[in-house]
């Protein structure tokens, strides 16, 4: 495949480097776009947490070392669990301070050992780091926020007709990466993109999205997947690095009905990842009890933060 450019390292500079890595046995899941705000982080939390109480051994990397958005969700994942003494199944999470191909294979192997996944969280630009986590990935996950202005970085369509007219730059980097990794013989790489940050109320818009997105499969080589609607409740229990499918074990709450997460098992269940055959004993929390002050001063906490998302016996 041919394009008119092909900014920063040519793509069989990438592999190479890539290639005389010793081999990656774990399951490599990135999270990539050069459009930022488009819920990379959130999207990789989830996936790393799905995997993580289905028994996976899951290593969690941040790339965007000034952002650290997925890290910090990881972070106050643990804080929560310490906080309300339970145990909250969670991947190890790393950020790569200094990004070289060197120190993100090093760093996978003194930290990765074992790990059954990899999940990797791309900053949103371009960058050698980003472009070596691209060459790897098994699965590649690019969120969109269903606007054209977000999509750019993907595809270009025409504004009269709104047909595809070429790719976005993102667009075409991944192209020559898949492209280089074919040529060396290595696994495609499935790359996936997702509509994301969806608001229901903007039917028309959508409607027109809807028709560009079904055009990109027969010109990238990608699969629409289903993302997440735009929730409050999403970016509240991201503050305390919880999921839905974490409610029902906190201490003292487990009278909640959770709604609306068949849509991140819908989503985790269209990625195809290898899972274990069973959940292992840390896919399920093992609740403890906590003095009950300290209880009540956290669940006050959470409530007040999380606000209509969270409440004892309603919904989430």
């Amino acid at each position: 495949m041919d394009f008119e450019h092909s900014n920063g390292e040519h793509p069989s500079v990438v592999l190479a480097d890539i290639c005389r890595r010793p081999e990656i046995k774990a399951q490599i899941i990135v999270f990539a776009n050069e459009k930022g705000g488009v819920g990379k982080s959130t999207l990789a939390f989830h996936t790393s947490i799905a995997l993580a109480r289905s028994g996976s051994k899951v290593l969690a990397i941040d790339l965007d070392r000034r952002q650290q958005s997925f890290s910090r969700a990881l972070e106050n994942r643990e804080a929560t669990s310490r906080s309300l003494g339970i145990d909250l199944p969670s991947p190890q999470p790393i950020v790569l301070e200094h990004q070289t191909g060197a120190m993100l294979a090093q760093e996978i192997a003194r930290v990765g050992a074992g790990a059954t996944h990899i999940v990797i969280d791309v900053a949103g630009h371009d960058s050698p780091i980003a472009r070596r986590a691209i060459a790897m990935a098994d699965k590649l996950i690019t969120p969109v926020n269903p606007t054209f202005i977000d999509l750019d970085s993907v595809a270009h369509f025409n504004a009269a007709t709104m047909r595809f007219a070429r790719l976005g730059r993102f667009a075409e980097t991944v192209a020559e990466l898949r492209a280089e990794r074919c040529e060396r013989g290595l696994p495609g790489t499935d790359w996936m993109l997702v509509k994301n940050r969806v608001r229901w109320a903007e039917k028309l818009q959508l409607k027109r999205f809807d028709s560009a997105l079904d055009q990109l499969p027969a010109h990238l080589g990608v699969r629409l997947l289903s993302g997440l609607t735009e929730r409050v409740a999403y970016r509240e229990l991201f503050m305390f690095g919880l999921t839905h499918a974490d409610c029902g074990d906190l201490p003292g709450m487990t009278n909640m009905t959770v709604r609306n997460s068949d849509e991140i098992i819908k989503f985790v269940g269209e990625l195809d990842l290898k899972t274990p055959a069973s959940p292992t004993a840390n896919a399920v929390p093992r609740k403890q009890r906590m003095p009950a002050p300290s209880m009540k001063r956290y669940r006050q906490t959470l409530q007040r933060h999380v606000g209509s998302a969270i409440k004892s016996r309603e919904t989430v």
